[in-house]
This record gives structure tokens, C-alpha cells and sequence, in this order.
């Protein structure tokens, strides 16, 4: 009997129920199976167990980390040696790097998850990033441990940006009336918007 599917689809399918924690759905988006034929297998393969399985070693990697941390950090204000504290130096990096990869992975997916908008006037493009800033306020709030320097800076460059084109362009009436804006207007919003 022939397999319906290659064999690196079912195995990649695993890895986005299994390991990346997607529904069924957005496995069925990922890799253009049918979510009936992706249950069938999860049922045949023993997928949530080992979703579960995954689930609790992630959540347990992350503790140990976290504790790790806590140990070099201590070991490290009690008795101050240079292993020590290139080994707690190390570990914050890696800490960061984490962080800030989970950040940019959120942040992307809510931009796909949002329709893209045409911007040709500046109003259009200061309620566009008006959008954007209350979408990375939002993640920032229910996230906390995102919130890094990088992310502040990212929303003030998006607050900054819009002042400036308010300041550029005015309001009232104007704002109605289409204006061009400038290449460097639109780079910085591209920028802004991670288009």
C-alpha cells in the first residue's frame, strides 16, 4: 500500500503539532493536508502524548534555566572568580537572544495574522502605525518578560514617526486631501510596520 502523502510531510506535520504546539488547522495551512487526514495520523503516530511529553521537557529546560541562573548569579555575588562570572555572562546572553527570538517570532506572527493595508496618504499611514504601536503595546503588556530596551525603542520610533507626520502633513481638513510622502517617510513606516 502506497503512502497518501511523503513520508518528510508526516514527520514535518508531527514537528508543527508536536513540538510547535499548532492546531490542527494551522498544521493543515502549513503543510496543505486535509486536518482530517493530520487527526488520523495523530491518532496513528500518538501525537498528543508526545505533545505533552514536549510540552513538559520544554517547561522543565526552561525552569532548570532559570534556576541555573539563579545559582551562577548567586555563586557569583558570594565569591566573585572569573569562570564564574564568564559562565553568568554567557547564560544572560543566551537569556536575551531567547527572549528577544521569542519577541520577533510573536511579533511576526501577528503581522501575518493582520491584513496588509495600502498606504498612499499620510493619514492612512499614521493610523497604520497607530495600529502598529497598539499591537506591540498589546503584546508588550500580555508578555512582560518581552519588554527589553530594543521594544521600547521600537514603539517610540513608531510614536516618533508619527508626530512627524502629523507635524509634516497637519491635520483638520489636509489630512483629507492625498498627499505624496516622502521615500524616507516611507522606509521609515516599511521599517516600523516590519514590512
Amino acid at each position: 500500500m502506497g503512502w497518501e502523502h511523503e513520508a518528510e510531510t508526516v514527520w514535518q506535520a508531527q514537528e508543527l503539532y508536536c513540538v510547535d504546539r499548532l492546531s490542527f488547522d494551522a498544521v493543515a495551512r502549513e503543510t496543505g493536508v486535509a486536518a482530517s487526514t493530520l487527526k488520523r495520523w495523530a491518532e496513528k503516530y500518538g501525537w498528543q502524548a508526545k505533545r505533552e511529553e514536549i510540552a513538559r521537557a520544554q517547561a522543565d529546560i526552561r525552569a532548570n534555566k532559570v534556576l541555573a541562573r539563579a545559582k551562577m548569579i548567586k555563586s557569583l555575588l558570594d565569591r566573585p572568580r572569573a569562570d564564574t562570572a564568564f559562565g553568568v555572562a554567557a547564560l544572560e546572553s543566551l537569556t536575551l537572544k531567547e527572549a528577544e527570538a521569542a519577541r520577533q517570532g510573536a511579533i511576526r506572527s501577528r503581522a501575518e495574522d493582520t491584513p496588509a493595508v495600502s498606504i498612499s496618504t499620510p493619514a492612512e499611514a499614521v493610523a497604520a502605525l497607530r495600529k502598529a504601536v497598539e499591537g506591540k503595546l498589546a503584546l508588550l503588556v500580555t508578555r512582560p518578560e518581552n519588554v527589553d530596551l530594543r521594544a521600547v525603542q521600537e514603539v517610540q520610533k513608531c510614536l516618533a514617526l508619527v508626530g512627524q507626520l502629523e507635524a509634516a502633513h497637519g491635520g483638520g481638513a489636509e489630512k483629507d486631501r492625498p498627499k505624496a510622502l516622502s521615500e524616507e517617510n516611507l522606509q521609515a513606516i516599511r521599517a516600523a510596520l516590519g514590512a
